[in-house]
């Protein structure tokens, strides 16, 4: 009976876990990768597509992302809150490696073009090196502290 109710609380605490780190990651990136495609040229539909097929894939994608660098950050010894130049490549290099392929993808299932796809691409890269290492210091942690978030 023990080993079940073990079972029952590791299964409740991932979903949380998985619930708190999606949502964090929704809401921070969802007004800032909308506003970066639209000064690519993305209508409002195109937009609003790219926008609603990236909530749904980051119920998946966003806790790989949020585990890969946490891993990352574990085996580097890295400390997230003083993580300096190493933790900001650590999660410049978790978010660009999860998310360039699935960003590609969303992309061009919402009819971008190649040139508005590759343009986006490279500022997608470009906002994941100026923010990843700010959302996981600033907004994921304090979020998964706000929701207690256990490991």
């Amino acid at each position: 009976m023990k080993n079940l109710e073990n079972i029952i609380q590791n299964v409740k605490e991932g979903a949380q876990n998985w619930a708190i780190d999606t949502s964090a990651k929704v809401l921070a990136y969802a007004p800032l990768m909308g506003a970066m495609e639209a000064y690519n040229g993305l209508d409002g539909e195109q937009i609003l597509k790219s926008r609603t097929a990236a909530a749904l894939i980051d119920t998946g994608v966003a806790r790989v992302y949020t585990k890969t660098a946490d891993y990352l950050s574990k085996k580097f010894d890295v400390d997230i809150k003083k993580g300096g130049f190493k933790g900001w490549l650590i999660d410049t290099a978790a978010m660009v490696g999860v998310y360039t392929p699935v960003y590609a993808a969303i992309l061009k299932a919402s009819g971008a073009d190649n040139q508005q796809t590759a343009s986006a691409l490279l500022m997608g890269a470009g906002i994941a090196a100026v923010t990843s290492r700010p959302f996981r210091k600033y907004a994921l942690m304090p979020w998964r502290k706000l929701w207690n978030y256990k490991k």
